[in-house]
């Protein structure tokens, strides 16, 4: 059985659906980038986020994480990330789709 919420569960939870489709699960041009406030350091240290995906940047927490290939076809694609990672939407300062530029595919 897999985590419930965190990375891990956001993985696992995209990958299984595209798994019914039989296509490449990710996006390969677009990320999900949330700001989140400094004032819940604590909470994302219990979420165990790799620092690949979790880095510090001008005195704010920004997670980016990827996002699948449908996401703009999915009803509420961002809350159900934040539910899947475990984060609140209270923690966020701001929340994006960005380009990516990670070489890593």
């Amino acid at each position: 059985m897999f985590p419930t919420k965190g990375y891990k569960a956001y993985i696992q939870h995209w990958e299984d659906q595209a798994g019914f489709m039989d296509k490449p699960p990710w996006d390969q041009n677009k990320i999900l980038k949330l700001t989140i406030s400094t004032d819940f350091d604590s909470n994302l240290k219990e979420l165990q986020f790799s620092n690949h995906s979790l880095k510090k940047e001008n005195a704010k927490n920004i997670l980016r994480v990827k996002v699948p290939y449908n996401y703009f076809e999915l009803d509420d694609f961002e809350s159900k990330s934040l539910e899947l990672l475990g984060i609140q939407e209270t923690w966020l300062t701001d929340i994006s789709l960005d380009n990516s530029h990670c070489s890593n595919r």
